[in-house]
């Protein structure tokens, strides 16, 4: 069963004129690889850009850019080594031993010599009298010939003994870890070993790798194909999961990362185009995946997001719309969700159906069905091909009552949204 957290458990969608309004306000435009994470009662995204751009809101929604890590547009160090860098690429965000870890990757567009930095804080507050940055130079470098990998875009994540792994990568030979010190925040002495999590050995376009820890599973994230090209970009969001934290990774079907596998979490839809380099927020008042996009309907300017993650019975993530003011609503009764909706599935072509009374439904498929238990969502479609003789969307319905998401028994995407006249008001 899907597990929808939020923090009053409630949404409501703004609406306008001309439909939705926009979720995240104030400093969203231009940003590129965002990474998120809280500090007491306020978050702060990191991103790409001269000295590394911070952001900061008290609710995920409205955002203000507050400063920059470094006072210059690429560190000196990083300068000296790749001279024709303009600015900080896909920082990444943690905090461990006390202190913030902020990883960060310098380099120029196509080329492997690239260099991963790391800079610490005591905490993330420009007002505290502990504010410093503390920059401890280079971590990992790439060169071309010599590697088989292109060192940006880290990330860090803890195991689960609490000892710090370095993952990394982008196109070239895909995605590698290894492991840190954990007093100085780089390679072990002897760590010169380097795990292989994921390529792709055909079409190389793979990066952006973000690896959690949740329950039984590591869960390795990362962005296919390619970013940076506005609305003609077509970046999408997949991932894998392994028991081990140097893998084996597989997708659903049982595919290993490591030979292209990749199970979907986000690709474009409507407006929203080449969704990815994501960054993930596993926190108490929920978890959630930031990302950037390009939005169509602003000739497509970079433009952050932010999703509720949700996490179904199989264990696979999905996520939900961009998240939205909250309002509270009573639980939803079957008789909401009657009317149109536009279904798609792992976010192609979107088709319209009618959710009638009585479980019917009103599709191009005879027979179809749809059953609501709480939150959870179920549409049966009658199939010989499939298994058992019906494919079953297993969604979880947002609490506002306007879109549903999930997963079929191939571990499809099943997304579905209704239009803001047929949207369930507040009672």
């Amino acid at each position: 069963m899907c597990n929808w957290k939020f923090t009053t458990g409630w949404l409501l969608v703004l609406l306008t004129g001309n439909g939705l309004a926009w979720a995240q306000h104030g400093a969203t435009r231009g940003v590129h690889d965002p990474v998120m994470i809280r500090e007491n009662d306020a978050y702060y995204v990191f991103s790409s850009g001269a000295g590394i751009p911070v952001r900061r809101s008290k609710d995920m929604l409205q955002w203000k850019q507050i400063g920059r890590v470094f006072d210059e547009d690429v560190p000196a160090w990083a300068k000296k080594e790749i001279p024709q860098a303009q600015h900080v690429w896909a920082p990444d965000i943690s905090y461990y031993n006390n202190r913030f870890h902020l990883y960060y990757s310098v380099s120029t567009l196509g080329s492997q010599r690239s260099c991963i930095g790391l800079a610490t804080n005591k905490t993330l507050d420009p007002s505290s009298g502990e504010y410093k940055w503390v920059d401890h130079g280079k971590v990992i470098e790439s060169f071309p010939g010599k590697l088989d990998y292109n060192a940006i875009d880290p990330n860090l994540v803890l195991d689960e003994h609490g000892n710090p792994w370095l993952v990394w990568g982008s196109f070239w030979g895909g995605i590698k870890l290894m492991r840190l010190n954990i007093d100085t925040g780089k390679p072990l002495p002897d760590g010169r070993l380097i795990c292989s999590l994921a390529a792709r050995p055909r079409r190389h376009a793979i990066e952006a790798p973000f690896l959690v820890r949740k329950n039984a599973y590591y869960y390795l994230f990362v962005s296919f194909d390619h970013c940076c090209r506005g609305v003609a970009s077509n970046y999408k969001i997949m991932v894998g999961r392994s028991r081990e934290i140097a893998g084996p990774y597989v997708d659903f079907d049982g595919q290993p990362l490591r030979d292209g596998g990749g199970t979907i979490v986000l690709a474009g839809y409507g407006e929203w185009r080449g969704p990815g380099h994501n960054g993930i927020l596993l926190d108490a008042n929920g978890d959630w995946l930031v990302h950037h996009m390009y939005d169509a309907r602003r000739n497509g300017t970079p433009t952050m997001q932010i999703r509720p993650l949700i996490w179904g019975r199989d264990g696979w993530p999905v996520v939900g719309e961009p998240i939205a003011p909250r309002l509270p609503m009573p639980p939803l009764q079957a008789s909401d969700l009657l009317g149109a909706w536009k279904h798609s599935v792992n976010f192609g072509a979107e088709d319209y159906l009618e959710f009638l009374p009585q479980g019917r439904m009103n599709s191009a498929v005879d027979q179809a069905t749809w059953s609501l238990d709480g939150a959870l969502l179920k549409l049966r479609w009658p199939d010989p091909a499939a298994p058992g003789g019906a494919w079953i969307d297993t969604c979880h319905l947002a609490p506002d009552g306007r879109s549903y998401v999930g997963r079929n028994q191939k571990g499809f995407v099943i997304r579905g949204t209704r239009s803001p006249e047929q949207s369930v008001a507040p009672r």
